[in-house]
């Protein structure tokens, strides 16, 4: 009776090699940190426009949204927007918006917010959240502004509720 071995290459054994195989795979899952880190760390105030029954409008405009004492443009030309999602300040407290609808039309949005530091994990760092204390604007095409959630997050929720007079709205 002959007795066969079976060698994988200089000496390894079969067992040898699933061990090597699936260690790697442990390695490899080990390293992978999964989805609990948000991409984007910058916690967005969003605001939706209303007509003066609450009813949910498009703007009839073409919008540019920039942030006052910087050359950032938060959007650039939109068109038929419904809402807006802009970026809080890191540092600051209180967030300028310039909303320009055409050359010579366009309102400004004063938002004053407590900035509150939030630990997510050692893998991940911190992350800001911001409660906004009050919000102001000028009323060219603005008829008014409403805080609806003052608690600024990763989360998608509305943030304002903003009133435009039918001159603006679809």
């Amino acid at each position: 009776m002959r007795i066969y071995h079976f060698r994988m290459g200089q000496g390894r054994s079969l067992i040898e090699m699933l061990l090597v195989i699936i260690l790697l795979g442990f390695l490899y899952a080990s390293c992978s940190n999964g989805n609990d880190c948000v991409i984007d760390n910058v916690s967005y105030a969003r605001f939706n426009f209303y007509d003066k029954t609450n009813t949910s409008i498009k703007l009839n405009a073409t919008i540019t949204v920039t942030a006052a004492g910087t050359d950032s443009v938060l959007v650039n030309q939109e068109a038929d927007a419904k809402g807006l999602e802009l970026p809080v300040s890191y540092t600051g407290h209180i967030d300028t918006f310039i909303v320009k609808y055409t050359d010579l039309m366009r309102d400004t949005i004063f938002m004053m917010h407590t900035n509150i530091p939030y630990f997510i994990s050692m893998d991940c760092g911190m992350a800001m959240y911001h409660l906004v204390e009050d919000v102001k604007c000028t009323h060219y095409a603005i008829d008014s502004i409403k805080l609806v959630n003052p608690q600024i997050n990763f989360d998608p929720n509305e943030n304002f509720k903003i009133y435009y007079s039918t001159l603006i709205s679809k």
